[in-house]
């Protein structure tokens, strides 16, 4: 039977990364159910996973599915910042500890070339820049599907560019998440689609009631009554710990609010729980920390929120399919930054650097709200548009 394989870094826990392949497959047996009756559904990544106790999905080992795909198979790469992403960048995400990725990352520094063949052998897909997947790779001819993805072609040699081009027009649908991506990939797919990251459909699937079903009574007791939800990796949110601290405090005194310190980057190289954890412990009055959660728990403890703040880009995306005021944080955070620029509205279409947080509860009023209401209808109708262009493509290819 023919398969839709949704494929993604979805082998190590990133709140991002795996929601987007669960709600596609949700999409689809709420708008298309029939295409069921053809195919079946499959998740890959680069190695073999479980993650089931995060309510995600178990992945296929992608080099183990290349020769087994039926004639008329979909494959879709879905996924955040993926596109040039190598083999041994993706290696470095996948240690079970912080020190094991900050000594990797020296042996990289110190020896590159036989880091990249040591990478290679430990975790790889059979071809480099994972997803994009060649056509050649695989036994039967298989349609490639872009959804939403983000990234670049920067650093490319000449051959190498010529090589992603050929992978690019080889796929049977492109389709970017910001203008930032779309500029560097059009020009190589020339009908490339401009549309907000997928994972925006969740608050059309998941009302709050049946969200709410998803985590359960007890979970939903740990949070405060009104608060604010705030989320920073330390690679990203460019101060010190003890300046971090100070804001954080002074965020909670004014807003009278507590602050939820939610960390959404689990894999190896975003750590936020070690940062976090520094600041509960510093401020175990003002902040309540909340940790090891399901994709679930991560998506209702934004979606009760009064703000988001944070250097996370689908923590910014959850807040935003469900209305709530977003505040990235940290200008640097380019795919943030884009994003924002692109699919939100002033004061929320911006990042702003830490030393503004406590001034940014300020920006919140009703005329935002309501023009960031409307904006965020016009954003779900095309993200709806992207994913019937998706299936339109599974039906007919």
């Amino acid at each position: 039977m023919k398969k839709i394989v949704l494929f993604g870094a979805l082998d190590r826990y990133n709140y991002g990364d795996n929601i987007m392949p669960i709600l596609f497959e949700m999409f689809i047996e709420k708008y298309a159910n029939h295409i069921l009756e053809d195919f079946t559904f499959e998740y890959a990544a680069i190695s073999k996973s479980n993650l089931e106790k995060y309510g995600c999905k178990q992945t296929e080992n992608i080099n183990s599915l290349a020769n087994t795909l039926d004639e008329g198979s979909v494959l879709v790469v879905i996924g955040g910042e993926v596109l040039c992403t190598q083999n041994q960048s993706l290696y470095l995400h996948m240690q079970n500890n912080s020190l094991h990725h900050f000594l990797l990352k020296i042996f990289k520094k110190l020896l590159p070339s036989v880091f990249k063949k040591y990478a290679k052998a430990m975790y790889s897909s059979d071809w480099e820049y994972p997803f994009i997947p060649p056509q050649t790779s695989f036994s039967k001819h298989i349609n490639i599907v872009y959804n939403t993805v983000g990234g670049d072609v920067q650093g490319l040699s000449v051959n190498q560019l010529a090589d992603v081009k050929k992978r690019f027009n080889d796929a049977a649908y492109m389709s970017v998440r910001d203008k930032r991506t779309f500029d560097e990939i059009s020009p190589l797919y020339s009908n490339t689609q401009l549309a907000p990251d997928s994972a925006y459909i969740m608050s059309d699937l998941l009302e709050p009631s049946l969200l709410r079903g998803k985590v359960g009574e007890a979970f939903c007791l740990t949070l405060p009554c009104e608060y604010y939800v705030f989320q920073a990796a330390p690679c990203k949110v460019d101060c010190s710990i003890s300046q971090l601290i100070k804001l954080i405090s002074a965020l909670a005194e004014q807003s009278n609010k507590k602050i939820v310190l939610l960390p959404i980057g689990y894999a190896s190289g975003h750590d936020d729980y070690g940062l976090l954890r520094k600041v509960n412990r510093v401020l175990s009055t003002q902040t309540v920390l909340i940790y090891d959660l399901t994709i679930w728990e991560i998506m209702y403890t934004i979606q009760k929120s009064k703000a988001f703040f944070g250097t996370s880009l689908h923590g910014v995306i959850t807040a935003m399919a469900y209305g709530i005021p977003h505040f990235g944080i940290n200008p640097k955070v380019s795919k943030l930054h884009a994003f924002l620029q692109e699919w939100s509205v002033a004061p929320f279409n911006q990042c702003y650097t830490v030393e503004e947080l406590v001034s940014l509860p300020k920006l919140i009023n009703e005329k935002s709200i309501i023009e960031f209401q409307a904006k965020s209808k016009e954003s779900l109708e095309q993200v709806k548009q992207n994913f019937h262009r998706i299936i339109n493509v599974i039906e007919t290819n």
